[in-house]
């Protein structure tokens, strides 16, 4: 898979860093919400169980976006790797010998890592993209990296029929090492220097006072990022899980996952719509989702569940990546990270609530109402994106 050579090749470094470890993920991840199932008694103890991630990314935050904006993004990125190490063991021992803490600390410490890495990318690649280019040069990212996920994925499906699962988990491991030497010879411009001892407090304190801040734009994507938590996570997590409770194998509930992740492969072609259509994207996405989760309430048969997985992963790489090119173009380039840090952690609170409220209504209720509960919550962002898209119209 090549890089085009116009891209810079500090994004070409961390491209390529990120494929080798998503190698390393694509082999067991998308067995994790089955995984996750066998350790749980209820749907509400699975959402809690799956939360463990996003909670600790939560609280992460704050100061991988603090830290973004003042120390060398290759810093924050090496420092991932390193727990990203620990993390395949976490999971390789809670498989081989069935104890749940060492799920939740795998759990934990990959919230941690993805934190790191994901915001220090993104705030490197943003900062170092022409801002006409940024959504499709992200939409290039995520094709090249998902191509070899993809890869991992219909890899592990194989091996799963030779092999226990905890040992594909402990391929993460080797992957992340290998992933670490790439990232050393990431190269970078000195940072001014900058205080950053400060207190911890401090360091939350400023996320939400850049919340404070966020001109009207960037509030409504913020709106935006906590409802696409919710839904996204809640599909991720309980679509394969209901699958695998309606008699599907645990390869066939990984396959849905597996067509979830192939849109991703479009994200260059999506890209260029999201720099063309801008902020006329979300309107369309939301109705979309609407339709997504009729899908999911009315058509219960596997075909038309991998379809409709499909179509939401397209929608939601489209959001994002139009997410991407309106921060760079409706915020200060000195402040990226700790913008985008603001609005990965107002995603992830959407992520957190989502499965276990999801998981909650439906042991009391049922799965289908569960879903309509999504649908008004869906319509009521549109009534929002609609009244409001005026404040994301931009000429850069």
């Amino acid at each position: 898979m090549i890089i085009k050579r116009s891209i810079p090749k500090g994004i070409r470094l961390i491209t390529w860093s990120t494929s080798v470890r998503w190698f390393g993920w694509g082999l067991s991840e998308l067995f994790i919400p089955v995984f996750i199932l066998l350790f749980s008694s209820s749907f509400l103890e699975a959402g809690l169980i799956s939360s463990v991630f996003e909670i600790v990314f939560l609280l992460s935050i704050p100061i991988a976006g603090f830290l973004a904006d003042r120390i060398k993004i290759k810093k924050i990125l090496l420092l991932a790797l390193i727990i990203y190490v620990f993390i395949g063991l976490g999971y390789f021992l809670a498989g081989i010998t069935g104890a749940i803490i060492f799920l939740i600390i795998a759990r934990a410490l990959n919230g941690a890592s993805y934190c790191l890495d994901q915001v220090g990318r993104e705030t490197y690649i943003t900062r170092h993209s022409p801002k006409s280019k940024v959504s499709r040069i992200f939409g290039r990212f995520d094709f090249i990296t998902t191509f070899w996920y993809i890869f991992a994925v219909l890899v592990g499906l194989v091996l799963i029929n030779y092999v226990e699962l905890y040992w594909l988990f402990f391929i993460v491991t080797p992957t992340s090492i290998i992933s670490f030497f790439i990232i050393l010879r990431l190269k970078e411009k000195k940072k001014n220097k900058r205080r950053i001892n400060v207190s911890l407090k401090s360091v939350y304190y400023k996320m939400f006072k850049e919340i404070k801040n966020f001109n009207k734009g960037l509030r409504l994507i913020a709106i935006l990022s906590f409802f696409l938590g919710i839904i996204s996570s809640v599909i991720y997590l309980f679509v394969p899980i209901s699958a695998y409770l309606d008699g599907e194998s645990i390869v066939n509930s990984a396959i849905l996952l597996l067509v979830y992740s192939i849109p991703i492969l479009f994200a260059q072609k999506l890209g260029k719509i999201a720099d063309k259509k801008k902020e006329k994207i979300y309107v369309f996405g939301i109705l979309s989702i609407i339709l997504v989760l009729f899908s999911l309430i009315y058509f219960k048969n596997y075909f038309a569940i991998l379809i409709t997985l499909f179509f939401a992963s397209a929608i939601f790489e489209l959001i994002y990546l139009t997410n991407m090119g309106m921060i760079a173009r409706l915020s200060d380039r000195t402040h990226l990270g700790e913008i985008d840090g603001s609005l990965n952690g107002i995603a992830t609170v959407g992520a957190i609530i989502g499965p276990i409220l999801f998981g909650l209504f439906t042991d009391l209720l049922n799965i289908n109402n569960a879903y309509f509960i999504l649908v008004f919550l869906s319509l009521i962002m549109f009534g929002l994106i609609f009244k409001g898209r005026k404040f994301l119209k931009t000429n850069r």
